[in-house]
């Protein structure tokens, strides 16, 4: 079975990318492990295809590369926070109405060109730092993916909802350096998630 991870930083987490079959040291890495430990005897191969700062344009960009030349068995898909933040970071500001058009566009590029599940992984901005004030922009890109994944019928993993829920008893620092890339505990948090939907393909 083929697995890629599609998305912005939080899939890279540091990986080389002069080599194919590094999977960095996040999420990634920590969910590609435990898969292997829970089914010795599948034949796993993972990609981590995370490029940090892309948003839905750049992914758009390189999905045909990244991914539909793989002919991959699961693509999960992981951006948003920067089509939302890059506002705020470094001027660029992405329309709802444009982040809508091109999440569908992705996301139609995936069912038409692959045989893949596709499993949408929901952007998220813990409460720290300057993350309150993107989100507002993130709470509506958020929504627009839960409807694109409703109309579609595709699972979504509702990370930002999660981490909120979590967040109210444990402190945020303890996921997130920044209130977007994880710690090793938010790694671990993520993974577990992503996880939990994978053994329902396997």
């Amino acid at each position: 079975m083929k697995i890629i991870f599609f998305g912005d930083s939080i899939s890279e987490a540091n990986r080389n990318h002069f080599d194919e079959k590094d999977l960095g040291t996040g999420y990634v890495k920590i969910a590609a492990g435990k898969l292997r430990l829970l089914y010795p005897d599948s034949d796993f191969v993972i990609l981590n295809r995370g490029v940090g700062g892309d948003r839905t344009e750049q992914l758009l960009a390189r999905v045909e590369q990244d991914v539909v030349q793989e002919d991959p068995d699961v693509v999960v898909l992981q951006v948003g926070i920067n089509d939302a933040w890059h506002r705020f970071l470094i001027g660029v500001e992405v329309k709802p109405e444009d982040f809508e058009a091109r999440y569908r566009a992705l996301v139609r590029i995936l069912k038409e060109k692959t045989h893949a599940q596709i499993i949408l992984l929901q952007p998220y901005a813990l409460n720290m730092g300057g993350m309150p004030r993107v989100r507002p922009y993130l709470s509506r890109f958020n929504a627009i993916i839960s409807a694109i994944a409703k109309e579609e019928g595709l699972p979504l993993i509702p990370m930002d909802e999660i981490f909120m829920g979590v967040t109210q008893d444990i402190a945020p620092e303890q996921f997130s350096v920044d209130g977007v890339h994880p710690t090793h505990r938010g790694c671990r948090y993520i993974a577990d998630q992503v996880i939990k939907e994978l053994k329902k393909y396997l």
